[in-house]
């Protein structure tokens, strides 16, 4: 897709969010600056999400500042999709639901039909795009998010938890298509409590606790050797 980083650095400075005088993430620095995916893991509850909507701009800073390539993010800058937890779509068939995104995004009409053939082979949909939305089964509902995101041949693709609700070979038949995103160098930005999956599809992780940074550091590193309590204790699997 694309093979210029020119979207990076993505950079927060001391970036804090409240709700009703409740610091909720306090005061995270981080800097990422290389291709290929970033996870960032934590427990339940430990900001993780809400982390993922303020470096997308769905939600602004109560203090600080996030930037990419020292542009402060909006929602609707199409080089980089986000994806939901739960993902809504029409009850409309497959390819419509693909083709609005297309719509909305600006891309030109006459690119549609090869954009969409192509976004339905990558995540295994090819057969599915006459069929309705409510006639698929969860993991499928999952690759047709990812067929949306696909689409727009986005630079960085943000995903929260997108596999929490699937069973095994759903999840591994998304992990898949995460693989082919990021060898079209695609930046994939995701959230996930899940250990083993954070092993499988890692090049880089950030560790939050109860709203900080932790530790950000290569996979290979963070999982032979963390350098804090606390993701040693994440690892081995304890309950704080």
């Amino acid at each position: 897709m694309h093979n210029d980083q020119q979207f990076l650095p993505l950079v927060t400075k001391n970036i804090t969010y409240e709700v009703s005088g409740n610091k909720l993430i306090k005061g995270i620095d981080l800097e990422v600056n290389s291709g290929g995916s970033t996870i960032i893991l934590g427990h339940n509850g430990s900001g993780k999400s809400l982390l993922l909507k303020l470096l997308h701009g769905v939600i602004t800073p109560t203090s600080g500042q996030v930037t990419w390539n020292k542009e402060v993010p909006t929602t609707n800058q199409y080089w980089r999709t986000f994806l939901l937890q739960t993902p809504s779509f029409f009850k409309q068939t497959v390819q419509y639901n693909i083709e609005f995104v297309l719509s909305i995004a600006g891309i030109p009409v006459n690119e549609y039909k090869t954009r969409c053939q192509q976004a339905l082979e990558i995540c295994g949909l090819e057969n599915m795009s006459h069929r309705n939305t409510h006639a698929l089964s969860g993991g499928e509902l999952q690759k047709l998010s990812l067929a949306r995101a696909w689409v727009l041949k986005p630079r960085v693709v943000l995903l929260d938890e997108p596999t929490v609700a699937l069973d095994p070979p759903s999840v591994l038949g998304f992990e898949k298509i995460i693989h082919q995103f990021k060898q079209s160098n695609t930046k994939v930005i995701m959230t996930t409590h899940d250990l083993a999956q954070a092993k499988r599809l890692a090049d880089e992780i950030i560790f939050i606790d109860k709203g900080k940074l932790i530790e950000q550091a290569a996979a290979k590193d963070f999982f032979s050797g963390p350098r804090t309590s606390q993701a040693q204790i994440f690892i081995s699997g304890e309950l704080i």
